[in-house]
């Protein structure tokens, strides 16, 4: 699985997150444990409600997945993909409330199973929140073509953003062409953000 660093507050959480506390990346905060990790982000992980934003649809026998926002009492705004909202398998990771996009205009983060390389990876899902300044988001591929994003309106608290899920089609990833980035586009189709993804197969 691979996670999207954004800038370094991003706090990129794998697996079960609720259950075992696995965590990688950095933070910098003023109050961290010996993982880096904010004191009371892990409690506020277990506790605090996840709302869906958008979907993954089941696709060539695998599942359906969601898109989920988790607003924490300990003050990050986390971004997940998920079967459910009950679910302890989570992906994706956190960033700061108060400047969710650190930025930018896209806050995001790509999962993958399988590989290293393309070509044997099973199932590959990006999943993100958008600025709602942002007209379209598309997907760069290795072979130069673009993949176009859905995006929905969200609503988490006060603020309003655009989500989007985002499943890679099979046929592409058999062939090798990867995701390399992920772009955001003005109404002229210009770019004002793009994000590496990193996908290395």
């Amino acid at each position: 699985m691979l996670r999207m660093k954004r800038k370094r507050n991003w706090i990129a959480v794998v697996g079960a997150v609720v259950a075992g506390g696995v965590f990688a990346g950095a933070v910098i905060a003023a109050q961290l444990d010996e993982r880096g990790i904010p004191q009371d982000l892990e409690a506020s992980l277990r506790s605090d409600p996840l709302v869906q934003v958008a979907d993954i649809p089941a696709d060539g026998g695998l599942g359906r997945r969601g898109v989920f926002v988790q607003q924490t009492s300990a003050g990050f705004l986390c971004l997940w993909d998920a079967p459910n909202a009950s679910s302890r398998a989570r992906q994706g990771g956190c960033n700061d409330t108060d400047d969710p996009f650190g930025g930018r205009e896209l806050f995001l983060s790509l999962a993958y199973d399988g590989g290293p390389a393309v070509a044997d990876v099973r199932d590959a899902r990006l999943i993100g929140l958008a600025s709602t300044e942002v007209p379209e988001v598309a997907v760069l591929m290795s072979d130069g073509s673009r993949r176009k994003v859905n995006l929905r309106k969200a609503s988490i608290g006060d603020d309003s953003y655009q989500a989007f899920g985002y499943r890679f089609k099979s046929s592409d990833l058999r062939r090798g062409i990867a995701p390399t980035a992920v772009l955001a586009l003005n109404d002229a189709g210009e770019e004002v953000d793009r994000q590496p993804t990193g996908f290395a197969g």
